[in-house]
């Protein structure tokens, strides 16, 4: 019997596992939320999971981080390595691949990418403005989760955009203002409850409501779900707004003039932090994915669980399941370009109007 049987067994089993076999995910941070993400994903065959992390295992990481054990501690081993340990023991079809460093603005780029997702589990501001950052430049989309004293968090910034994590957390914090594991502590509850919710928001991402199927007032979204919860309260979502006047992802630009389209304004923006340009499409993936089919050979096209990229030496063109798309490089100069470019690649009536 095929070792992933139960999970194939579910309705749409089989292709919600066909995609997660395709998934390639980056995980930043192995503590303890990292390690529960990290064993969950590899039992549950994800693709191919790299694991990013410079530190070491301490004793006081013990009673939360499941993958290592006192005499990890005791041998101050790399975090990553320990884990690739304990990952392999588990056997399975993942791939794994452990990178003991700190994710930093020289390396993002590249880690970001060679997957399909980033998931951060991170407990740093600054690493979390990175992330965001990266994603916005590269359109990879990516997952915060995190845990503090008995509370969790978790939300979604997949497809990468508006709003971003900065419209939701402050550049700058007060001092003081965001507690850390040394100041405020951690109960391993927490950990679980925020790496459950953050793979529940994955599954969402890969499991999509068809488009067709989504009021029609809502196929643009424009909001976030965060999904928060203490062990006194139980757990909650609310939707994230995007704020006008953010700097990483304010909106620079004005939609697109309607004289342009005949009378009907085409949604493109231009996004601050990064330079690429966010617009939302009428197709569905599978229609995405037709259009690219027919063409030029040259244009190369890519379908992964969560969008379908396209590559070259001017930018990308990164199309997401929930009918956003985003440009960047060279084809997000100007929104008349970004335009031209959409229009060549996917036809004049791909684009959302009002």
């Amino acid at each position: 019997m095929d070792r992933y049987d139960r999970q194939q067994r579910i309705a749409g089993g089989t292709d919600l596992d066909r995609d997660w076999q395709r998934l390639r995910v980056l995980l930043v941070g192995c503590g303890g939320v990292g390690t529960i993400l990290a064993q969950t994903l590899v039992r549950s065959g994800i693709g191919f999971l790299t694991v990013l992390d410079g530190d070491r295992v301490r004793v006081t990481d013990l009673h939360r981080q499941v993958l290592y054990r006192q005499e990890d501690a005791d041998a101050g081993r790399a975090k990553v390595l320990v884990a690739n340990r304990e990952l392999q023991r588990i056997g399975g079809r993942t791939r794994l691949k452990m990178i003991p460093e700190m994710l930093t603005p020289t390396n993002a780029e590249a880690h970001f990418l060679a997957h399909d997702v980033v998931m951060d589990a991170t407990d740093h501001i600054a690493a979390r403005t990175l992330i965001d950052q990266t994603a916005m430049q590269t359109g990879i989309g990516w997952i915060h989760s995190g845990a503090i004293a008995d509370r969790w968090v978790a939300a979604s910034f997949l497809p990468p955009g508006t709003p971003c994590y900065h419209c939701w957390v402050a550049e700058s914090p007060a001092p003081g203002a965001i507690g850390t594991c040394e100041t405020d502590g951690v109960l391993p509850v927490a950990c679980l409850a925020a790496a459950s919710a953050a793979i529940r928001l994955l599954l969402q991402q890969i499991r999509p409501v068809p488009l067709a199927e989504v009021p029609h007032h809502r196929q643009r979204p424009t909001t976030r779900t965060i999904v928060r919860g203490s062990i006194a309260e139980g757990e909650t979502t609310a939707e994230l707004a995007a704020d006008p006047g953010c700097t990483r992802c304010g909106q620079r630009s004005h939609p697109t003039p309607s004289s342009v389209l005949g009378g009907a304004a085409v949604h493109l923006r231009k996004l601050c932090g990064s330079g690429s340009v966010e617009t939302w499409l009428q197709l569905d993936f599978d229609q995405v994915e037709s259009r690219l089919q027919m063409l030029n050979p040259a244009v190369r096209w890519h379908r992964s669980a969560t969008a379908i990229r396209t590559e070259g030496p001017s930018g990308s063109l990164i199309c997401y399941r929930d009918g956003r798309a985003l440009l960047t490089g060279d084809h997000s100069e100007t929104l008349q370009q970004a335009q031209q470019q959409l229009e060549l690649w996917l036809g004049k009536d791909a684009l959302w109007t009002r």
